[in-house]
């Protein structure tokens, strides 16, 4: 009877992990290059894919250092990630997710360069201090656009970036704005005589760390 019972449980896990994987089916699959301009991209279902191994280039680590400020940047790649708008609209992207350490006169503020981010967590719909930096490329000049979380001062803030080259060294200019973001910690925290940001603002060229 035991036995019995354990297969039909298995019989049932097994019809909810089918049911589960076909709630979100992929319907067209874009080369994400030319996602902005392919009219499968505008429809629902779609999957932006990275065929050309475009995220490939900013893999790795970054580092930008002045005399009183050092931010270091991991980048990772994530494939075929789930994003959903309600429970009826939603596409798949291959995405950057990034992980940062900032030092601010001597003081660490932010450090996750060694945590693992689940595959399955992007922090779309997380806009908290459990919100995953993301970033994807949106055309053929490659650069990449998305939202980096400014932990110490809990503002989500977009970002756009690109690989680059200066005298013949990598670089990777990051251009954080303060034109688009989202507070979500307590007002006590935002005040006038405050900075808004912790990370730097404007765009910044980072050396490839070895």
């Amino acid at each position: 009877m035991k036995n019995i019972k354990q297969i039909i449980h298995l019989i049932i896990l097994c019809c909810m992990l089918q049911a589960h994987s076909q709630q979100y089916p992929v319907l067209s699959i874009t080369n994400q290059t030319f996602a902005a301009n392919d009219i499968n991209y505008l429809k629902k279902v779609n999957y932006a894919k990275d065929t050309e191994g475009i995220r490939d280039q900013i893999m790795g680590s970054w580092r930008y250092a002045t005399s009183n400020l050092l931010l270091e940047i991991v980048i990772e790649k994530q494939n075929k990630k789930l994003y959903r708008v309600g429970n009826t609209s939603y596409d798949y992207k291959d995405i950057i997710v990034m992980k940062y350490k900032l030092v601010k006169n001597g003081v660490v503020l932010h450090d996750n360069l060694n945590s693992i981010i689940p595959q399955n967590n992007t922090g779309y719909h997380n806009y908290d201090l459990n919100f995953v930096s993301y970033g994807f490329y949106y055309d053929a000049t490659y650069t990449f656009k998305g939202f980096i979380n400014d932990y110490y001062r809990q503002v989500l803030c977009s970002y756009e970036m690109q690989k680059t080259n200066l005298n013949g060294q990598e670089k990777l200019l990051l251009n954080i704005s303060n034109g688009n973001y989202r507070i979500y910690g307590d007002a006590s925290m935002y005040t006038p005589s405050q900075k808004l940001f912790s990370l730097p603002l404007g765009p910044i060229l980072l050396d490839r760390v070895p």
